[in-house]
């Protein structure tokens, strides 16, 4: 899902730059991988980032762009992305929260958590995201994800208290 994020803020923001696509889909490929190696996932996937990209023959400018956007694509790192590429990355990666697939998958990745923990985790996170989004063209994307998460959150708020059944 965030190669198809990605590739929509991509057509939208960047179609005149040549080139790009194929790097961001590397990124998206790769953003990630640190999770298999240990924490911050970020820290931990960009060496194996630098040593796949070197091996396909990238040159050291480009691998040192995609590096850059593994180390910030957290959601903690917002306040660190400098080149729209990473902001692009950051967002497209904050887009796949969204939604009822990135609803669900929030709860599974927070499966160790108490269930309160994991519900008051879900209202600290999901809640902002929108606001967060560096570009109108991820936000114009993220939109409808973003309303089905709120209602998904509202919808568990009302659970939890019970509202739904008329007990209060």
């Amino acid at each position: 899902m965030l190669i198809k994020n990605l590739e929509n803020i991509v057509k939208a923001r960047m179609s005149s730059m040549e080139g790009t696509a194929h790097s961001y889909e590397h990124v998206a490929l790769l953003h990630d991988i640190g999770w298999a190696l240990g924490q911050p996932h970020n820290e931990t996937g960009a060496k194996p980032t630098r040593e796949i990209l070197t091996e396909v023959n990238y040159s050291q400018e480009k691998i040192g762009k995609i590096v850059g956007i593994v180390l910030h694509h957290p959601l903690d790192l917002q306040d660190k992305l400098e080149t729209l590429e990473e902001k692009i990355v950051w967002d497209a990666d904050k887009i796949d929260l969204l939604g009822a697939v990135g609803f669900a998958r929030g709860f599974h990745w927070m499966g160790k958590k108490s269930f309160e923990a994991a519900v008051k985790l879900a209202f600290e996170v999901f809640t902002p995201i929108y606001g967060m989004l560096n570009t109108s063209t991820a936000r114009e994307i993220a939109q409808k994800r973003y309303n089905e998460t709120m209602s998904l959150l509202s919808a568990l708020k009302e659970e939890l208290s019970l509202q739904d059944l008329g007990i209060s």
